[in-house]
C-alpha cells in the first residue's frame, strides 16, 4: 500500500489508490479539486493539412515544415509567459495564467509562421489552427495533462473547428480577455455532443 505521500503524487495515482480501497472519488472531490485543481487557459494548436499532404507528399515532406513551425511557436509561447508547452506529434498544448497572454500567443503565431514563410505545399502556405479555453481544470503531473469541459471545448474548436489561420476562443476565455483582445474577435456557434457551444473567432486572413 502506498505512503501518504507517493499516494498524491499525481492525479490519476491519487485516483487509483481511492479505487483500490473502495472509496469513491466524488466522496472526496472537494479534497480532490483543492490539491489537483488549477484555473489557468490552455491553448491547443494543431496543424493544418497533415493528411491531405502528407498523403500526397509523405510524412517526411510534412515534418520537415513542422519542425520549422515548432521552432517558431515555441518561440513565441515563451515569450508570451507560457507556463507549460507540450508538442504532440502535429499538435501543440500550452498552459498560461490569463487568456490575453494565450490570445496574443495565437495572434503571434499566425503572423510569425506567414511572415517566416513557411510553406507547406510549393504554392500554399502552412497555417496552424488555434482553440483556447479558461477556467478551473483537474491538472494531472504525468502527462495526461489538465481535464476540464473547458480544456475539452479547446480541444475541440482547435482541432475540429477552426480552418487555417484562425483561432477559436471559449464564452469563458472571452469574458476574462481585456477589451482591447475581446475587439479582433466575431461571435459564432457550434455544436459538441449535440449541445450548442457558443465560441469567438479570430482569421487571419481577413485581418491581417
Amino acid at each position: 500500500m502506498p505512503d501518504q505521500a507517493s499516494k498524491r503524487d499525481n492525479l490519476f495515482a491519487y485516483l487509483g489508490y481511492l479505487i483500490d480501497h473502495e472509496i469513491d472519488p466524488l466522496d472526496r472531490e472537494e479534497e480532490i479539486w483543492a490539491r489537483y485543481g488549477r484555473t489557468v487557459t490552455v491553448l491547443v494548436l494543431d496543424s493544418s493539412g497533415f493528411s491531405r499532404v502528407s498523403e500526397i507528399h509523405g510524412v517526411l515532406h510534412f515534418l520537415s515544415r513542422l519542425v520549422l513551425m515548432r521552432r517558431v511557436v515555441e518561440r513565441v509561447m515563451s515569450d508570451n509567459k507560457a507556463a507549460e508547452i507540450h508538442f504532440e506529434a502535429d499538435n501543440v498544448i500550452a498552459v498560461f495564467a490569463h487568456p490575453d497572454d494565450a490570445i496574443q500567443a495565437a495572434l503571434e503565431c499566425h503572423q510569425l509562421i506567414a511572415r517566416e514563410g513557411i510553406m507547406l505545399t510549393a504554392d500554399e502556405p502552412f497555417q496552424v489552427c488555434i482553440g483556447i479555453g479558461h477556467g478551473a481544470m483537474l491538472h494531472s503531473e504525468t502527462l495526461e495533462g489538465y481535464f476540464s469541459k473547458e480544456m475539452n471545448f479547446a480541444s475541440k474548436l482547435g482541432e475540429d473547428t477552426a480552418n487555417g489561420g484562425e483561432t477559436l476562443i471559449t464564452q469563458s476565455a472571452y469574458a476574462r480577455a481585456s477589451v482591447k483582445h475581446q475587439d479582433t474577435f466575431t461571435i459564432d456557434c457550434t455544436q459538441v455532443s449535440g449541445l450548442d457551444l457558443t465560441y469567438y473567432r479570430y482569421s487571419s486572413t481577413t485581418t491581417d
